[in-house]
């Protein structure tokens, strides 16, 4: 069993039962249509179509099928890569959004299944691929995910290896409490951010121990999985980073 810590996972109805025979890379596609038409299409038996991952616009991460399983995306290429499906349609460039998710699936695969962090140009390779350099083995899909996405793979890789290095750089032993509160208010911040605040939440964050022990529980509890804790750390770290400079002004007369 394989899922990725940070992905919601919808388990879909097409897909083959412990049929992953390898993980040479990640396969970036287009989904011509949205996260939940394909949702829905991947759970209708005739389809006979599905994707280990997805991802919205505005950055949601879904996983539909365990990386255990092999899923439908690209005929020959099912069975040695891991495929991630990306809201749009032709011709589209993925947001920025979606490309750091698409980092996000690539860094976890690099440390789950040591994919090397390098572009793949066709099926004998190993790293970061798209549907389309499978050719008529992989369906004939010259057209997916588009061009303009395809000339968007060296930043996906270059924000995977910045993933996998803050990980690397900053081990859990290394943080210092008041680093790990920050990262927790970063978060928290982060994710509730426009949806409103309370008093009890806020309550919560302003006490320093309370926040240091839960997210040092949350980073350290691996159930001997070590990949978890880099992953969660990794996400942690990057979410730090996209409001670190902005985190005094966002919690400035809050209690």
């Amino acid at each position: 069993m394989a899922r990725m810590p940070g992905a919601a996972f919808h388990r879909v109805r097409n897909y083959t039962a412990d049929g992953q025979q390898s993980v040479r890379g990640v396969v970036v596609h287009i989904m011509a249509g949205t996260l939940e038409g394909s949702q829905a299409w991947f759970n209708n038996a005739t389809a006979q179509a599905s994707s280990h991952f997805g991802t919205g616009r505005d950055g949601e991460l879904r996983q539909w099928v365990d990386t255990a399983d092999r899923a439908w995306a690209q005929a020959a290429g099912n069975r040695d890569w891991i495929s991630v499906e990306n809201e749009g349609v032709g011709g589209d460039a993925l947001t920025d959004a979606q490309i750091t998710a698409n980092a996000r699936v690539l860094a976890w695969a690099h440390t789950t299944y040591d994919v090397p962090l390098q572009l793949a140009k066709s099926p004998s390779d190993r790293g970061l691929g798209y549907h389309a350099m499978g050719g008529a083995a992989w369906g004939g899909h010259t057209q997916c995910p588009g061009p303009r996405i395809v000339a968007q793979l060296p930043t996906i890789l270059a924000r995977a290896k910045q993933l996998v290095a803050n990980t690397q750089e900053t081990p859990v032993a290394d943080l210092t409490d008041a680093q790990i509160q920050r990262i927790a208010l970063a978060v928290w911040r982060y994710m509730n951010e426009g949806q409103g605040e309370t008093s009890d939440a806020y309550a919560y964050l302003r006490n320093t121990k309370a926040v240091v022990d839960d997210v040092k529980e949350i980073t350290n509890r691996t159930g001997g999985q070590v990949v978890e804790q880099r992953v969660i750390l990794t996400a942690l770290m990057a979410l730090l980073k996209t409001v670190d400079g902005k985190l005094d002004q966002l919690l400035e007369g809050q209690a």
